[in-house]
């Protein structure tokens, strides 16, 4: 397996796993919106990023067909220091725009996130390893799932919604008041 197989193989497990959500491969993401002298947007179409024009291409990602909630950058085999800078950077811009947005590294052929990703992250939320076992495939799904929700929750307070008094670093948990 190679590394689009990968991501083909993980695409169609979001997908099919994630029916309420749009999943989708290839995506751009804004990174950041200009608004000139003039009044005017550039890029003058944000609802529609394109690569080149403000916007980062992803590997995988899962948006509620008006925003983006997660991407996903995969690797499979190693990974390199440069990878996690260059894309831990991409996440940061990212969140930039979209302040709810969780972002996620997924190595496939690999049994452990190495050191170097825990040194050089600055932007992801979430990171796994998986040799691609069934339960390994079942807990991505898993994790995604909370991530997702993470996002819509986040959401929700950009919306001014009241929030609960607790959160944690390291899997961000909104709870919301009744």
């Amino acid at each position: 397996m190679d590394e689009p197989q990968f991501r083909e193989k993980l695409y169609k497990i979001l997908k099919d796993n994630l029916p309420r959500y749009q999943v989708e491969t290839g995506k751009s993401t804004l990174y950041k919106a200009i608004v000139d002298f003039d009044g005017k947007y550039d890029p003058e179409d944000p609802k529609n990023p394109k690569r080149g024009q403000y916007a980062f291409q992803t590997d995988i990602l899962i948006s509620n067909k008006k925003v983006p909630l997660v991407v996903i950058e995969t690797k499979f085999g190693d990974f390199s220091t440069h990878d996690v800078i260059t894309y831990s950077t991409k996440a940061v811009k990212h969140k930039e725009v979209y302040p709810y947005l969780r972002y996620g590294f997924i190595v496939g052929g690999k049994v452990k996130i190495e050191r170097k990703f825990f040194v050089h992250n600055t932007g992801f939320d979430f990171a796994i390893a998986t040799e691609i076992s069934d339960e390994d495939l079942n807990n991505i799904v898993e994790v995604v799932r909370e991530q997702v929700k993470s996002a819509e929750l986040l959401l929700d307070i950009l919306k001014d919604k009241p929030a609960r008094k607790y959160v944690t670093k390291m899997q961000v948990e909104w709870a919301f008041e009744k």
